[in-house]
C-alpha cells in the first residue's frame, strides 16, 4: 500500500511530462535503470552563500525534481543520476509525500 494519497499518486508523472526539461538515467543500488525518467532540472548560482572573513563566496546548487513513482528505492548518499552525459551523486532526497521527489545533487560546485 502506498503512503501517498491516491489523489496525488499519478500526478507526479503528469507534472514531469508537462514541465520536464531533461531526461535522466538513474543508478539505484548499483543497478543502471534501462529507461529514462523525465525531470525538472534547475541550477542556481548564488553569492554570499557563506560569509567568511568578508569574502563573498559563489556557489552553484543543482536540484532535480522527479515523480516519486518513477524512482522506487532511491536513496541519498548511495545512488546516482546522469543528465546530458554528466553523472551526479544524489546527496539528499526530499519527499513532498504527494507526488514528487526533490533531489539535491553534487557536481561542479
Amino acid at each position: 500500500m502506498s503512503r501517498r494519497p491516491s489523489l496525488f499518486e499519478g500526478m507526479g508523472a503528469e507534472f514531469s511530462d508537462a514541465f520536464g526539461n531533461v531526461d535522466a538515467v538513474f543508478t539505484i543500488n548499483g543497478v543502471l535503470s534501462p529507461r529514462t525518467v523525465r525531470g525538472i532540472f534547475r541550477v542556481w548560482r548564488g553569492v554570499d552563500l557563506v560569509d567568511e572573513a568578508d569574502q563573498p563566496v559563489e556557489g552553484t546548487t543543482h536540484v532535480l525534481s522527479v515523480a516519486a513513482t518513477d524512482v522506487p528505492g532511491l536513496e541519498s548518499q548511495r545512488d546516482l543520476v546522469a543528465i546530458d552525459g554528466v553523472t551526479y551523486p544524489i546527496i539528499n532526497v526530499s519527499d513532498d509525500a504527494r507526488a514528487m521527489l526533490k533531489l539535491s545533487l553534487s557536481g561542479d560546485i
